[in-house]
């Protein structure tokens, strides 16, 4: 049998190919070059544009300071600061709700009321109790309530030595409205003792 032979490629097929691709990059340069020279010179001819004077911005007075925050605790003055023994006072009073001396009573609804806030104010010692597990004390809270049911003013004293239950506590009585004392605005005292349950 014959062997057959392929064909022979024609020289020369890649000429064509070669050559074209030298004047498509002569072309390119060319086009680059007058691109460059032309664009040269008509930047040079633009002009600068002249500054001009900033306009005076107003001069602004500095804000005032803000005002101070309002007391939330304060420590009673006849307390030594480093005294740890003996129960301490932590107080506040409630802004534009002054009552003045009191001399009506606690009625039987306002009592309850009373009774249900010291039961919530459990839920603060619970939260001590997580970080502290021997936490216990007693604790009373003076609270002086306007004659529509609102919290003139409130203190706690405790012998707990523990800021994070008292202003809790406080904070809990203080934002009560309470049902409306007879006769007048009412002091009330309202004892708590706490101690983990066993």
């Amino acid at each position: 049998m014959s062997e057959s032979t392929p064909p022979v490629p024609k020289s020369g097929g890649n000429g064509p190919f070669i050559l074209a691709a030298i004047v498509m990059l002569l072309l390119m340069g060319g086009l680059i070059f007058w691109k460059v020279k032309s664009g040269g010179s008509e930047t040079a001819k633009v002009e600068a544009p002249k500054p001009t004077a900033a306009p005076e911005q107003p001069v602004l007075d500095e804000p005032p300071p803000p005002p101070p925050p309002p007391p939330v605790a304060s420590t009673d003055s006849s307390a030594k600061p480093d005294d740890n023994k003996g129960p301490k006072k932590v107080g506040s009073t409630v802004a534009g709700a002054a009552c003045g001396v009191c001399s009506g009573e606690p009625n039987p609804a306002l009592q309850g009321a009373l009774g249900g806030k010291a039961g919530q104010s459990r839920a603060c010692y619970e939260k001590a109790l997580s970080s502290n597990s021997t936490l216990s004390g007693r604790m009373t809270v003076s609270i002086k309530i306007n004659q529509q049911g609102g919290v003139c003013s409130a203190q706690v004293k405790s012998d707990m030595n523990n800021p994070l239950v008292e202003n809790c506590v406080l904070q809990n009585f203080r934002a009560a409205t309470f049902p409306a004392p007879k006769g007048g605005c009412v002091d009330a005292s309202v004892p708590l003792y706490f101690k983990p349950k066993t």
